[in-house]
């Protein structure tokens, strides 16, 4: 009985030997993971066609046979995602993490660099295909796997349909495929979209502050909230305000197409869904999934938007999916 509980352990839970928790975060950040990120990691940068340049980060593990890319949400960049990136260490990966377009220390769109912005959607998948195609494949012929945080899922996602055959596994965290706003409040945005205030914050937003964690409705966990607002404090120049009205248009539109395309994606994907998500459309990611041929979701009970720096609780079933999604398709 005992051997057995072992093997479970060991089978579902394979992180928890590799993984930091809450409670040890704030020395081990210091102690352990920064230190990591430092003596594995690079920087880079890459020059994309209409003259934006698009910051990135490339961390390799002993052995990293297999490409790992994540693109981060709304407001992040690399730095956020250290300690996931640490947790990964033994799995053979190089992970290339892209701040894309108007977020973290690549290019912001618009002269206030706290307004989020693009005037296209399609050109953040065009941006991470220069990517793929000028730093990341040149160097390997590896298998590719690709995750998207929130926005990042979206833009994952449309790269998936449009390069069906380029990617090993698709895994989608929070991804946005739709808005919780509503249909009046996006008639709205719309409207003010039309009459010329596509690069105003949304009603209510403005530009970047450190938000309480008592007010947060991103994650449960105090230590990995408080470790996110520093981030900020020690690079300022990531820091990023509220969207824009022709920003939430575009990614509105994103999403449905998305949706409508899931069918063209021939890679597996996995889609790790927040049910306490108040951010991204739960409703969408599930029309996503069933119009997909190959779609595994995981909900994850209790969670908010930012799965990957919820509590230990709930970040290690993710990470666990995460790994064993990697491993059984690298076999």
């Amino acid at each position: 009985m005992k051997k057995l509980v072992i093997l479970f352990l060991l089978g579902v839970f394979p992180m928890l030997l590799h993984a930091i928790g809450e409670d040890s975060l704030t020395i081990d950040y210091n102690s352990l993971i920064a230190p990591y990120i430092r003596a594995h990691s690079v920087l880079g940068e890459v020059k994309v066609a209409d003259g934006s340049i698009l910051k990135w980060q490339k961390t390799s593990s002993t052995n990293g046979q297999k490409i790992l890319i994540l693109l981060g949400g709304h407001t992040e960049s690399y730095v956020k995602y250290a300690e996931f990136f640490y947790d990964l260490r033994d799995m053979g990966l190089t992970i290339y993490a892209l701040d894309q377009r108007g977020q973290g220390f690549s290019s912001r769109m618009l002269p206030d660099r706290e307004k989020d912005y693009v005037d296209d959607h399609e050109k953040y998948v065009t941006d991470l295909e220069q990517f793929i195609t000028d730093v990341v494949r040149p160097k390997t012929d590896a298998k590719v796997f690709l995750l998207g945080h929130s926005l990042g899922g979206a833009v994952a996602a449309a790269y998936a349909e449009k390069h069906p055959s380029q990617l090993s596994g698709l895994i989608l965290s929070s991804p946005y495929l739709g808005s919780k706003a509503g249909p009046l409040a996006m008639f709205i945005l719309r409207a003010l979209d039309f009459f010329g205030m596509g690069k105003e914050y949304v009603l209510g937003g403005g530009p970047f502050s450190v938000v309480p964690f008592e007010k947060n409705k991103e994650t449960h966990s105090w230590v990995r909230h408080e470790r996110k607002m520093r981030d900020y404090v020690d690079s300022p120049a990531i820091r990023l305000g509220y969207p824009t009205n022709h920003w939430m248009t575009q990614l509105e539109d994103m999403g449905k197409l998305i949706r409508k395309n899931a069918k063209k994606i021939a890679s597996p994907i996995l889609v790790l869904q927040a049910e306490k998500d108040e951010i991204a459309d739960s409703a969408a990611q599930n029309e996503f999934c069933t119009n997909s041929q190959n779609c595994e979701k995981l909900i994850l009970p209790g969670a908010f938007h930012e799965v990957l720096i919820e509590t230990d609780e709930i970040r290690n079933v993710a990470l666990s999916k995460i790994r064993s999604f990697i491993r059984k398709l690298s076999s």
